[in-house]
């Protein structure tokens, strides 16, 4: 009976361990023009790679930003699983020197391990 209950104990704890739900979040930068249109740059593969980074597949990302069109470019990442976050609009440096403004777009997505 007792080896019964740390059998039953063990296998409880590896399935939660099993199901473990990781987030993982992108940023994506997009240009304004002086007419308000809205170009995205590159998603750049970090350097080193943290448990998370590792997870996500980067060249896929330049297939889904030759799209050129911001709506587009949305729609197919939310395809992928990548659920948009937030958008934050910066239209000046610290010093409050106009240079040109910018978007970032934060991406975030659920990998189970």
């Amino acid at each position: 009976m007792k080896y019964l209950l740390i059998l039953a104990f063990i296998m409880l704890a590896i399935k939660s361990f099993s199901q473990k739900t990781i987030s993982s979040y992108i940023e994506v930068r997009g240009n304004v023009d002086a007419l308000g249109n809205i170009y995205f740059d590159n998603i750049i593969k970090p350097r080193t790679l943290t448990k998370t980074d590792s997870l996500i597949d980067y060249s896929q990302f330049k297939e889904i930003l030759h799209l050129r069109e911001p709506i587009k470019i949305i729609n197919k990442l939310s395809e992928n699983g990548w659920i948009l976050i937030t958008v934050t609009h910066v239209s000046s440096d610290k010093e409050n020197r106009p240079n040109s403004p910018f978007l970032l777009y934060y991406f975030k997505k659920e990998f189970e391990l």
